[in-house]
This record gives C-alpha cells, structure tokens and sequence, in this order.
C-alpha cells in the first residue's frame, strides 16, 4: 500500500511538472508572438524612419544643390556689384567733372547776362534818349492845311467800296535849325558849285580899311532831322457815340441809340449797326448811306431821346485811323549854303556883313553871286531855320 501511495505521489509530481512545462510554453509562446508583434511595429518603426532618412538625405542633396546654386549666384552678384560700384564711381567722378564744367559755364554766363544786362540799360537809355529825339506827337496841332492834290474823284453813284473813307496824306517835314554865335556868319550862294569852290579854300581875307581880316570856311553840318507822312482815314459811314449816360439797361439803350441816330429831323438816317459799350459809355454807330456820318460829326452833340419826358446829349466825333509811313531821318550838309567863323568885330554889323557879301560875291575870291547872308555880331547869338530846296519840275 505504502508503495502504491508513493507510486501516486510520484505521478501526480511528473503530472505538475508537465503542467508547469505546459503552462511555461504557452506564456513563452505568448511572449514570442508579443515579441513578434513589437518586432513588426519596430520594423515598421524602422521601415518609417527609413524613409525619413531617404527622404531627409534627398532634402540634404536638394539643400546642397540650391545652396551651390546659391553660392554661384551670389558670387555672380558680387561680381556684378563690383561692377556696378566701379560704373557708379566712373559715373560720379563723370558727373563731377561735368557739374565743374557746368559751374564754370553758369559763372562764365553769369558774367555775360550781367555784361548783356549793362548793355541792355544802356541801350535802353540810348533808345528812350532817340524815342525822345524823335518822338512823334498823334494829336496834330490845329493848322490851316493846303490840299495840294485830289488823286481820285468818281460821281457819287458811282462809288463802291474803295469810297468808303476819306483818305487824307500829310508830308511832314520839321523845320531844320542850327544856332549862329557872336564871329560867325551863314552865306548862302545861287550856285552850289561856288560854295563847293569857296570850301576848298579853308582861310580867306577879308579886305578892310584897316588891313586884312582872316576868316575861316566851314561846311554847314545839319543835325538829325524827320521826315514821314500820316495817312489818315475818315471813316463816311460811323461816327463814335460818347458820354452816353448808364441810365437803361443795355439792350434798351441799344435799341434808344438807333431809334435817336434814325431820325431824318435830328440829322440822322437809316442805322445798319451798333455796337454799344456800356461799361465804357461808348458806341459806334454805322449808318446804310455814305455821308450821313459826316453831317452828323460835324454837330459834335446829339440829342437821343430816352422816353417822353427824358431826353440826354452825347458827343459824337468821327471815327479816325492814323498810320504813320515813310518816316525818314537824314542827316547831312549843306549844298548851297557855307559857315564863315573867326570874325572880328572891327565894324558895326550892316558894315562888315556888307564886306563879306562884297568878298565872297568876287569871282577872283573863287566866290559867286550870294542869295543871302546873315552875321551875328558880339554878345549876340542867333537861330536859322533851314529850308530844303524844292526841285523844279
């Protein structure tokens, strides 16, 4: 019995290992397949971090190609940059030499617009001195006027529109003149031949009852002189209307004027236009027929009826147009006419000027008939007026 029981006993021990065996092969089985489990995620793990690795190396290479690109194109830049900095200080030192240049030049014109400034002023002066010399006044003095000449003349049923106006010319012709002091005499021979002979002798004696007198001969020099015509242009068919009062409104006054210029009774006639000015006070009044113009300036007033109880007066005056032409200045000397200076006063003036009309009329003296002659004695002083000589035809 006692060794059945440790037969049992021995048994049930393999039985326990067994079990234990069986029971360690399935925890390591367990543990395989967890290991083979973690080993899949870590190969995965590393299947990933593979792939960052390629895709990190591709990024590297990729890095170092655009950083050699970089690289290249910066030291294509710096190139450049040194390039553009030796153009910019070539450029510079270029613009440098050029602003000197410039600075020279601006002095230099400086210089010259304030030489040109200087001589403008005195060129100024001169011409207001020669715009003062010459100066031509537009009102003409009140004058008796000889009308040598009519140079058209047509029936009045006849005239177009050359007829228009009254077209007037005036010669003006300044008188010349020049100042005799004490010792001088002018003598004016007929003949310009025998002053020319007189001149070609510069002394001559004057035979006196107490000796000989020298004299000397000069030609006559004259100053500038003017010489122009003015043409003027009457204008026979408007007058100018002024001091017409600001009483109506424009185009009322306007419509008054050539109800007043219209009537046959007050001097007028047909109106054809009016341009009237009211700022001014002015208006021109064209009439339909040549001569109603005239007759109307000739009244200098006109009465223009502004209703039936109110009536005014303008002044009318016609319508002028000035031009001046062939203006002229000479200068020049004398033909005719020589200057005797040196005079003594040794004989009262009717005596002396005798001896020297005497001596200059002897064709021994290469002298020849004198037209005039004028002394002027001590302490005198004299103005001639000098005509010019008119060529017959």
């Amino acid at each position: 019995m006692p060794g059945s029981s440790e037969e049992k006993l021995g048994n049930h021990y393999d039985f326990e290992v067994i079990q234990e065996n069986c029971q360690d092969n399935m925890n390591l089985s367990e543990k395989l397949q967890e290991a083979e489990e973690e080993l899949k995620l870590w190969q995965v793990k590393i299947d990933k971090l593979e792939k960052q690795k390629s895709e990190l190396i591709c990024e590297k290479l990729d890095a170092d190609e655009r950083k050699k690109q970089a690289a290249q194109q910066l030291c294509t830049l710096s190139k450049e940059q040194e390039n553009l900095e030796r153009d910019f200080e070539k450029a510079e030192q270029s613009f440098k030499e050029k602003l000197f240049d410039k600075k020279a030049e601006g002095a230099k014109l400086k210089g010259l617009l304030l030489q040109l400034e200087n001589e403008l002023h005195c060129n100024q002066q001169h011409c207001d001195l020669l715009r003062t010399k010459f100066k031509v006044n537009v009102g003409l003095p009140e004058k008796n006027i000889k009308f040598t000449k009519l140079e058209e003349s047509v029936p009045i049923d006849q005239e177009g529109e050359d007829f228009l106006k009254i077209k007037c010319c005036y010669n003006i012709s300044p008188k010349v003149f020049m100042v005799l002091q004490n010792g001088q005499a002018l003598v004016t021979f007929e003949d310009e031949q025998v002053a020319n002979r007189i001149l070609k002798v510069p002394k001559h004696h004057i035979m006196l009852d107490s000796g000989k007198m020298d004299v000397k001969v000069q030609p006559v020099k004259l100053d500038t002189a003017r010489k122009f015509e003015i043409h003027v242009d009457i204008s026979r068919k408007t007058v100018k209307v002024s001091q017409i009062p600001n009483k109506l409104p424009e185009e009322q006054m306007r419509d008054k004027l050539e109800i007043s210029f219209s009537k046959p009774s007050l001097g007028g006639g047909e109106v054809e236009n009016i341009s009237y000015d009211c700022i001014s006070g002015t208006a021109l009044v064209t009439f339909v027929e040549k001569g109603i113009a005239q007759h109307v300036a000739e009244q200098k007033k006109y009465k223009i009826i502004l209703n039936e109880t109110q009536s005014c007066w303008v002044m009318i005056e016609s319508v002028w147009d000035y031009d001046l032409g062939k203006f002229q200045t000479f200068n020049g000397i004398c033909k005719r006419t020589v200057l005797i200076s040196d005079i003594k006063n040794e004989l009262d003036e009717e005596e002396l000027q005798d001896k020297l009309e005497i001596h200059f009329q002897k064709p021994s003296n290469h002298g020849g008939e004198v037209e005039n002659i004028k002394y002027v004695p001590k302490d005198q002083h004299l103005t001639v007026y000098l005509e010019q000589d008119v060529e017959e035809k």
